[in-house]
């Protein structure tokens, strides 16, 4: 039965990064109306923030099981550490390497982030 939980919980979790990934996708359509570096921008921005949450996903559902709480509780916090390090690299990679206009791409990266507070509207359990 935990296995069937972790399953549902992760493919739970990987609906709602495709989810984001359709929101990005949208962005950067919404950013060619206005210009190519605010697309890049919002596309980057976005794309960040989708790869962080892919990642945490991964990580938090490898297990599960009431035997295995200690292991998840403590990849859960690993995901978040890991998560948060790689958020700050990211950008500041982007902010330094590519021709980004970094309002743009601060507002796709929140949207993404923000997105997740909707997740329990938008992906319901089946």
């Amino acid at each position: 039965m935990s296995e069937s939980l972790a399953k549902k919980g992760r493919a739970q979790a990987y609906k709602m990064v495709q989810l984001q990934f359709g929101i990005s996708l949208v962005l950067v359509l919404v950013g060619l109306l206005i210009s190519w570096e605010v697309s890049v921008s919002l596309g980057v921005g976005s794309l960040i923030a989708v790869i962080l949450h892919f990642i945490f996903a991964t990580i938090v559902f490898r297990k599960s099981g009431a035997q295995a709480a200690h292991e998840i509780q403590k990849a859960f916090k690993f995901a978040e550490s890991l998560k948060i390090l790689l958020a700050i690299g990211l950008l500041a990679v982007a902010f330094a390497v590519l021709p980004v206009h970094p309002p743009s791409l601060l507002i796709g990266y929140v949207i993404i982030v923000l997105s997740q507070l909707f997740a329990p509207l938008i992906v319901k359990s089946s």
